[in-house]
């Protein structure tokens, strides 16, 4: 039997009975950090004494680490380094988020971790040749004092950063608006200039009204009563919800007058001003207007598209405030020779007055009824059969007309989907 006192041979190389002082002792140490001179980072295995590294070293496994390893030092050693300054400002930015503290605390706080990557793995042998790099960068304010070095992380913060996006993004849309504006505003001066005729086209360009320009401007307001037409009537049952140009404005206002300006002799030998124009140009496009038919498009511009019972969608802001801003309706009918639309809002009990530019086409899914808005095959109905989005092409079957049961291609904007209501 074994010698009184000394333990069994069988018995030495046995770990501790689970829950006994001894296999508590162990998992503490275990658990808690141990020397970094006993850490092998190439294996991420720590030993616990300088046996246990040295037998550690000489294992197959850490060998075989060792020859890979040399073959590319480094790059592992630029991999550990970039770990070890990720998890720092990690640390940094959560825990020190622009404060100034000390690189001992911050440090002592990013080695608590076990698994962290060590510093002697990576290209800095010291925390300050650390510190001084961070500084050298610019990642980070560093300041030397006689309590050590003190570090201060700026983290660049992600929701300004998205603040700031979204600010770039509405003047964006601020501006595209704007040039919205303009646009429409050119595109109703050259159909009113279209309008007019060969006569008052010599006087068309507009001046700057002259503040000090001598004369006196008398306005005649004869007494002759104007009787409104129909028309004018229901515009005035209907009002429009929102307002169709200036030289709409100019038209009425010319039209309620119905009496020219007066200057005196000296104003009369001047070059007409913007407002003379403004009057002029009104007055002529209204006559213009009732002497054509409704039909007929202004030379240069662009051709009405708008059908009665086509699907629209409502782009115009100044509907944002209704609700109506990105909503689909109905278009009910075609005002002012087919570029204005009275449409009803889907969902809504909303009828508005929007000018074609406002407004954008509805495609309909596969198999769904549509309306050819542009071309020769005009009015006519036929079916989705699909889209060529490479192309931006949408593929129809004619339902009538002399091409009826022809598959044709149609650019997106030429077709609309046609209501069921």
């Amino acid at each position: 039997g074994a010698a009184p006192g000394r333990p069994d041979a069988g018995a030495m190389g046995k770990k501790a009975e689970a829950g006994t002082p001894k296999d508590i002792a162990n998992r503490a140490k275990a658990k808690g950090l141990q020397k970094l001179k006993f850490y092998c980072q190439i294996c991420e295995k720590q030993c616990r004494d300088a046996n246990g590294f040295k037998c550690h070293c000489t294992s197959e496994a850490h060998l075989r680490q060792m020859e890979i390893f040399g073959m590319n030092q480094g790059k592992f050693i630029g991999n550990y380094s970039e770990e070890f300054k990720r998890a720092f400002l990690n640390l940094m930015a959560t825990s020190h988020r622009n404060s100034r503290v000390s690189a001992n605390i911050v440090y002592n706080e990013y080695i608590a971790h076990k698994t962290h990557i060590h510093m002697n793995a990576t290209r800095w042998t010291t925390l300050t040749e650390f510190i001084k790099y961070l500084g050298r960068e610019g990642i980070c304010e560093v300041d030397e004092t006689p309590k050590g070095w003190f570090i201060t992380y700026r983290p660049e913060d992600k929701e300004e950063k998205m603040r700031q996006a979204m600010k770039a993004k509405r003047k964006l849309a601020d501006e595209e608006e704007d040039e919205r504006n303009a646009r429409l505003i050119r595109e109703q001066i050259e159909r009113a200039n279209a309008a007019l005729p060969e006569h008052a086209k010599r006087h068309a360009e507009a001046t700057e009204l002259d503040e000090n320009a001598k004369g006196e401007l008398r306005l005649s307001l004869a007494g002759v009563k104007r009787v409104k037409t129909a028309e004018e009537l229901d515009r005035a049952k209907h009002p429009p919800k929102e307002f169709d140009g200036a030289s709409r404005l100019a038209s009425d206002a010319a039209a309620e007058l119905n009496e020219p300006l007066v200057l005196n002799a000296h104003a009369a030998r001047k070059k007409p001003s913007a407002l003379d124009e403004i009057f002029r140009k009104g007055v002529a496009a209204k006559e213009a207007a009732k002497a054509k038919p409704v039909d007929a498009p202004a030379s240069g511009e662009e051709t009405p598209w708008l059908q009665p019972g086509i699907v629209v969608k409502i782009v115009s802001k100044a509907l944002q405030s209704e609700g109506l801003y990105k909503r689909k309706g109905v278009v009910r009918r075609c005002l002012q020779g087919g570029y204005v639309a009275e449409i009803d809002a889907i969902d809504t009990d909303a009828r508005v007055q929007v000018d074609q530019t406002e407004l954008e086409t509805v495609l309909p899914s596969v198999g769904g009824a549509v309306v050819v808005l542009r071309g020769e095959h005009r009015g006519l109905t036929g079916k989705m059969d699909g889209l060529e989005t490479d192309k931006y092409k949408a593929v129809v079957t004619l339902r009538e007309g002399p091409g009826k049961g022809t598959t044709m291609r149609f650019d997106y904007e030429d077709i609309s989907k046609l209501s069921s209501r």
